[in-house]
């Protein structure tokens, strides 16, 4: 169950272009609990960049290039490209969701991302842009104080695991002195949640997601979108792209 003063609040509205960041260590339950929160969303590019990971992301079609969003019809992948194409692929990916427009990017280890493949400035682009173009982003990192401050900044919905030392800090820093004593409370796989719009706080766990995070009512069930005007997802790219 949800905990601390804020409960009542619960759950809020995770509306199109409303960023999410999620941080914690490695298995504590990060991409379990993305998993769970992209169901709510139709479109949705997961970049995956660790090359040994095979955890599985239900529903999500796997492949190793960002020609696959081309495809009108292929709406939910899992983009995981070979180390010799990782950062060219993972570009023209970002690049194609901002084009585009109404995807959900998740990056799934923004650190590395940023510092390993030097694509700070396309992330910063969806992350401080993305909104207008209707585009999401759900980033994942294991050590906040490591990332571009965007990611923190421009997030309305955080979910934090376990953390300590320079880590709480900056956490601290970003949202509320509240999340301290929500973060020290934590035991095996729960998280505390920060939002943003209204200065929330509250403990939960992925199974129970519900409980603190939905769609808006006016958004299609199922999919996390606003209803359709002329078009059923992304624009198509133009011809030559």
């Amino acid at each position: 169950m949800p905990l601390l003063a804020d409960a009542p609040s619960l759950p809020v509205p995770w509306r199109v272009g409303e960023h999410v960041f999620v941080a914690g260590d490695t298995d504590c339950g990060k991409t379990f609990l993305v998993a769970r929160l992209i169901q709510l969303r139709k479109h949705v590019l997961f970049v995956r960049t660790k090359l040994q990971d095979d955890t599985e992301v239900g529903g999500l079609l796997r492949v190793d290039s960002a020609s696959a969003m081309r495809d009108m019809y292929a709406t939910r992948l899992l983009l995981q490209p070979p180390l010799r194409r990782q950062r060219a692929e993972v570009l023209r990916a970002l690049e194609t969701v901002f084009r585009q427009g109404g995807w959900t990017v998740v990056v799934d280890e923004l650190f590395y991302v940023e510092q390993k493949l030097h694509l700070r400035d396309p992330v910063e682009v969806l992350l401080t842009q993305g909104r207008s173009h209707k585009i999401t982003v759900v980033t994942e990192t294991q050590r906040p104080s490591r990332i571009t401050r965007f990611a923190l900044a421009e997030s309305k919905h955080l979910f934090l695991f376990m953390h300590e030392g320079r880590d709480v800090l900056t956490l601290k820093e970003a949202t509320t002195p509240r999340i301290v004593e929500a973060i020290e409370s934590l035991r095996g796989f729960r998280f505390a949640y920060y939002g943003r719009r209204n200065r929330i706080v509250a403990t939960g766990n992925a199974r129970q997601l519900s409980q603190i995070i939905r769609f808006p009512s006016t958004s299609q069930p199922g999919t996390g979108q606003p209803p359709p005007e002329g078009s059923s997802g992304p624009a198509a790219p133009s011809s030559g792209v």
